[in-house]
C-alpha cells in the first residue's frame, strides 16, 4: 500500500475539487444580501451560462440595447463605500481594536476602480476604451463595496503552524480567519442614465496550504478584485453565447 506523505494531502484534495465545477461553485463563498445601491434587486438571479457573479439583472429592451451597441467608451466612477457594513469576523473584529490590523477602506476602494480600468487598459481587445470622464458616447460603471472584512493575519499564523504539526485538517479552522469581500456593480448609459445591466458577487479567502497573503489584511482581496476586473472586461467584449469561467476556489501560489 502506498503512504501518502500529509504535507502532499491538501494538493490532492485541491486536485480532486477542482475537476468538479460544481463542487469549485459549492465551495465558494455564498451570496450577501444585496444594498439599497442594487436597483430592481426583487428580479436579480443568476447567469453563470455567462458570467460568474452571483446575481445579476439586464436591461432587454430593444431600444436601450441599440443605444449601447453604439457606445465606444467606459467611464469607471469612483467606488462607492456609502453602503459598507460593519466588520463581521470576531476574531478580526478584535484585532482591529487592539490595533493589530489595520482598516483601509478607502484605499481598497481605489484600488478596485484602478483594476477594473486596467482591465480595459491591458485587454487584447477591449469593447470599450477607458474614458476619464462620462460622455455622449460611453457607458459608466459604478461600483460599490458592501462588505470588507480582512483576513486574520495573526490567526492564521496559528493555523499555519498546526498543519505542520498536526496535518491539513487543522486548516479547517480557517473559516474563523478568512476575510471576505463583496461588491456591487452598475452600468449606465452615460448620456441618458439609463441602467443597463447590474451584478453582485462576493469572494472570501481562496483555500491554501500556505501562502503570503494569508498574512495580509487584504491580500486575498486584491486577488478577488482582479478575477472581477477581468471576469467584467471579458464579458463586455464576448457574444451572449460566450460562458466567462469562475475562478478556482484555491490556490496553490505562495504569493
Amino acid at each position: 500500500m502506498t503512504i501518502v506523505p500529509r504535507f502532499l494531502l491538501p494538493f490532492i484534495l485541491a486536485g480532486a475539487l477542482c475537476s468538479c465545477q460544481t463542487s469549485n461553485r459549492l465551495l465558494h463563498a455564498g451570496k450577501v444580501p444585496l444594498s439599497p445601491f442594487i436597483e430592481h434587486a426583487h428580479v436579480m438571479t443568476p447567469a453563470r451560462d455567462r458570467v460568474p457573479f452571483n446575481l445579476t439583472w439586464r436591461n432587454f429592451n430593444r431600444d436601450a440595447q441599440w443605444r449601447l451597441m453604439k457606445k465606444t467608451d467606459i467611464y469607471i466612477a469612483p467606488v462607492t463605500l456609502r453602503y459598507l457594513r460593519p466588520v463581521k469576523q470576531k476574531l478580526v473584529k478584535k484585532e482591529i481594536q487592539k490595533g493589530l490590523v489595520k482598516r483601509n477602506e478607502t484605499g481598497v476602494a481605489r484600488q478596485l476602480r484602478a483594476k477594473f480600468a486596467n482591465a480595459f487598459i491591458h485587454s487584447p481587445s477591449p469593447r470599450y476604451r477607458l474614458a476619464m470622464k462620462p460622455g455622449p458616447n460611453s457607458v459608466t460603471l459604478e461600483l460599490a463595496i458592501v462588505e470588507l472584512n480582512p483576513t486574520s493575519a495573526k490567526g492564521n499564523a496559528v493555523k499555519t503552524a498546526a498543519k505542520f504539526i498536526v496535518g491539513p485538517l487543522a486548516g479547517l479552522g480557517g473559516i474563523f480567519t478568512k476575510g471576505n469581500i463583496a461588491i456591487e456593480g452598475k452600468v449606465r448609459n452615460s448620456a441618458t442614465g439609463e441602467l443597463i445591466f447590474q451584478f453582485a458577487d462576493n469572494e472570501a479567502d481562496k483555500m491554501t496550504f500556505y501562502s503570503a497573503r494569508d498574512f495580509k489584511a487584504y491580500g486575498h482581496a486584491t486577488v478577488a478584485m482582479d478575477e472581477w476586473a477581468a471576469q467584467f472586461e471579458e464579458f463586455t467584449r464576448t457574444m451572449p453565447d460566450h460562458r466567462v469561467h469562475e475562478s478556482k476556489f484555491f490556490t496553490l501560489s505562495p504569493w
